[in-house]
């Protein structure tokens, strides 16, 4: 239950689609900003659909099911949307978070100001939260170098073995 009395249910449909629509939206603009390939539109409409069969199964309902549904539930919800002391919480802890090891603070600061960059301006306004157009070019570069190495250390590393043979 929040301050004003509103419970929390996990399990609400209503929450469900939210918490769905909001990753499998991010999940897209991530892809599409940092692998630097062109996706259709037909083969975005595929994977908001395929995936909301995911959500639907998990039990969320009136799930939008192409890019343009999805934008449009998104400005649905943004009167909806509250940051408050528990949301500012939320995002101090995300953001002073020191990973171990040294090679790993650069990288999840990069990361962090990655998740920055993908939310709307409106979303960043709402948090406090912005990236000089420096830092953002930087993040965006930094970002894409990080994106080579992971791709090439899953597609070489050690669990391809025995999967493949």
């Amino acid at each position: 239950m929040d301050k004003d009395g509103t419970p929390y249910q996990a399990s609400d449909p209503a929450l469900l689609t939210w918490v769905h629509v909001a990753e499998c939206s991010c999940f897209m603009a991530s892809h599409l900003r940092y692998k630097r390939t062109v996706v259709s539109p037909e083969r975005q409409e595929d994977y908001f659909r395929e995936s909301a069969e995911i959500a639907r199964r998990l039990g969320a309902r009136d799930i939008p099911q192409t890019p343009q549904e999805v934008a449009d539930y998104l400005e649905a919800m943004r009167p909806r949307l509250r940051c408050d002391e528990r949301t500012r919480e939320v995002a101090e802890v995300l953001l002073s978070t020191r990973l171990p090891g040294r090679m790993s603070q650069p990288v999840g600061r990069v990361m962090m100001n990655a998740g920055i960059d993908l939310l709307p301006e409106w979303a960043q306004e709402m948090l406090g939260l912005s990236l000089t157009p420096l830092q953002r070019r930087t993040t965006r570069l930094m970002v894409h170098g990080v994106a080579r190495v992971l791709r090439a250390s899953v597609r070489n590393g050690p669990g391809i073995a025995p999967c493949a043979g």
